[in-house]
């Protein structure tokens, strides 16, 4: 620890070493909050034009740079591969392109469309974000059809799969480590479905059509997802190739949709894998914990993860952030605890907000292994001056002192 005045980067990165800190890491995640003001017209003077690491600036918080800064303009055709659960921005460690087959693509200020001819027919996919959800701060557009609507199409997208083509672009990561500086941590993208299978049920297929395919066409299914673990492999080693501290890999488990022998069989392995191999290269691995996990708690020790991110606590799941810790186990830092509507003043009045603090606060202990975040974002109607007075909060903690040191 070097003492007072440690930069939001070195205090974030201490505490999922679980290193002493001046004091508990605040970052809380901006960009949808500003997307949905930018949307309306009403983003506060104080804001106009900036990006997430100068709003992190105004605020005086860390900034949550997981992923890319989302609020930055990109190509459309970024987005050609997006209802497959894949796409680019300039932010990212590596492109995912097609290679020889004939795409057609339409975008428009609502709907994203492609098609892409293979010799096994066409696969068609419809994404739509319209401007009310960017000004209610939706960010994942609604898919009007999915990629995979019967087993009649596994071929075809185990086709397309075989002509991707992963393409590291270390440079383009480096460029967003460094704009993000000691505001953060420059958190490095890989896929959003932590498996191939998870990426069929979290992208590719209707959820409910998912159960009865696992159940009905499972061995089919483990035929797509060995045509589809190449493009896996490709984008793990992009990943390794750039300079970050710390990488994504991995979003959205719960419960329910992820149900135990699921996340069991077809999620922790991978996670397993993945944190070796980010281990071995001298990174530390990140994942997206933000549904309910109670069921899950026994699984997530032996997957490796170093972070479980954009932690969501009661009252929007079941479990309170003191649970959720204990639950995760010792070795993972947990970043996230604030719900979002803590911050809406029609969800928690002023006393109920202020209860909310007082309890968290009371259960944090010594505070190791804890980055403090909104879950899962800062939402467009927030009342800023709670973050100030989390922020408050924060600074009458003090410093954080685990009770034992790893070794250096």
């Amino acid at each position: 620890m070097k003492g007072i005045g440690m930069t939001h980067r070195e205090r974030m990165l201490a505490a999922i070493q679980g290193k002493p800190t001046d004091q508990l890491p605040w970052a809380p995640r901006m960009d949808l909050w500003y997307i949905a003001l930018r949307a309306r017209g009403t983003l506060p003077e104080r804001f106009v034009g900036l990006n997430t690491a100068e709003i992190a600036d105004v605020l005086g918080v860390g900034c949550h740079a997981v992923r890319a800064d989302y609020t930055l303009p990109r190509d459309p055709e970024d987005l050609i591969l997006r209802g497959f659960g894949l796409d680019n921005h300039p932010d990212y460690p590596y492109r995912v392109e097609l290679r020889d087959l004939p795409v057609d693509f339409h975008f428009d200020r609502e709907n994203i469309r492609t098609t892409i001819h293979t010799p096994a027919g066409e696969v068609t996919t419809h994404l739509q974000q319209t401007v009310q959800m960017t000004r209610d701060g939706i960010s994942v557009p609604f898919v009007k059809r999915y990629a995979i609507r019967s087993p009649a199409d596994f071929e075809a997208v185990a086709q397309i799969f075989d002509h991707l083509e992963v393409i590291p672009t270390p440079e383009a990561y480096a460029a967003f480590q460094q704009r993000i500086g000691e505001r953060g941590l420059a958190v490095a993208k890989g896929p959003v479905g932590a498996s191939p299978m998870h990426l069929l049920l979290h992208e590719m297929v209707a959820m409910d059509q998912f159960f009865y395919l696992y159940a009905d066409e499972r061995k089919a299914l483990y035929r797509l997802v060995e045509r589809m673990t190449p493009f896996f492999e490709a984008a793990l080693e992009a990943i390794l190739q750039c300079s970050a501290e710390v990488v994504f890999w991995g979003a959205n488990y719960d419960q329910d949709l992820t149900w135990p022998p699921f996340f069991e069989a077809e999620i922790a392995p991978w996670l397993k894998k993945v944190s070796e191999r980010v281990h071995a290269a001298g990174k530390l691995l990140l994942t997206h914990t933000d549904g309910e996990n109670r069921a899950l708690f026994p699984f997530y020790p032996s997957c490796g993860f170093d972070v479980a991110e954009s932690v969501c606590p009661s009252p929007m799941t079941r479990c309170t952030l003191a649970e959720i810790r204990a639950g995760m186990g010792p070795q993972v830092t947990v970043w996230g605890g604030i719900p979002s509507i803590a911050l809406l003043q029609d969800a928690m009045d002023e006393q109920a907000f202020e209860a909310y603090l007082d309890q968290m606060f009371d259960e944090l202990g010594s505070g190791e292994r804890l980055i403090l975040g909104v879950a899962d974002n800062v939402p467009p109607d927030a009342d800023l001056t709670r973050l100030e007075r989390i922020k408050e909060r924060i600074e009458a903690f003090g410093p954080v002192h685990p009770r034992s040191i790893p070794d250096a």
